[in-house]
């Protein structure tokens, strides 16, 4: 997945963002509406779209969030519990995780 990267000259801020993509607008997976958004420029650089982050630079804590969200929709109590009784008996498990997904509308 490529990163939201803010350029001032050449070097990067701090931290990036994850991209995803609304009404062909790319920006922060952190927000809702793409903002930060790809070629946004203020005072402080531009935003850029990069493929690797560049050395010294950590990801938003917000879009690490989203981004496990995203990968595995299901609460973290819920996964435990889901492991629990993956133990005792392992089909259970999965037909009980298809139904959480349901619940947690992913289908």
């Amino acid at each position: 997945m490529p990163f939201l990267v803010r350029f001032a000259g050449d070097v990067p801020h701090k931290i990036a963002h994850h991209t995803h993509k609304v009404n062909d607008k790319k920006g922060a997976l952190c927000s809702s509406v793409p903002k930060p958004a790809e070629g946004e420029f203020s005072q402080k650089g531009g935003w850029q779209i990069v493929k690797k982050l560049p050395d010294g630079v950590n990801l938003c804590k917000n879009c690490v969030r989203a981004q496990a969200k995203k990968e595995n929709p299901l609460p973290a109590r819920v996964e435990r519990e889901l492991a629990l009784l993956g133990k005792w008996d392992p089909k259970a498990a999965e037909r009980q995780r298809q139904k959480m997904l349901e619940k947690y509308g992913i289908k």
